[in-house]
């Protein structure tokens, strides 16, 4: 798991890179810099079997993009995961240990390990292990996620 999440940090830098050097007058290109960098991301990670990859923003607390893992896993559609907080998935009990993890990860700390409760599209909550780094500036997350549910 760590070596993947290595890869993210260092694929985050050098896609930074490329965004900065990337031609905003390209007819399909965005001008949303989030958008831009979770399209990048997640299209560079998209094929990693059995791990969701996700962005999102840290100020919204919503998804931006993720892997089609995360569909399959979760069971929503990706507009179903696109139009509610993330937050709102997440079992009531692990709420405010997740938040606090999000301000930590907003002050610039990694998140390995980190285990919560989401909802799936059938009503069930399954176990997941999180890892995840921000990068503060553009108020993004990028995280990786592995059901662990018994």
């Amino acid at each position: 798991m760590s070596n993947l999440a290595d890869e993210l940090r260092a694929r985050v830098g050098e896609l930074d890179r490329m965004r900065r050097n990337l031609s905003l007058d390209h007819p399909e290109a965005t001008t949303d810099p989030k958008k831009l960098m979770a399209d990048m991301v997640v299209g560079e990670f998209a094929e990693h079997p059995n791990v969701m990859l996700f962005v999102a923003d840290l100020v919204e607390g919503r998804f931006l993009r993720f892997n089609s893992v995360a569909c399959d896993v979760l069971g929503y559609t990706e507009q179903e995961l696109l139009e509610v907080s993330f937050i709102d998935r997440v079992h009531p009990d692990d709420r405010t240990r997740t938040m606090l993890e999000m301000g930590r990860l907003s002050a610039g700390e990694q998140t390995r390990g980190f285990r919560n409760r989401h909802l799936d599209a059938d009503g069930t909550y399954r176990v997941f292990e999180w890892t995840a780094i921000a990068d503060e500036s553009r108020e993004l997350c990028y995280a990786m996620a592995v059901e662990i549910t018994e």
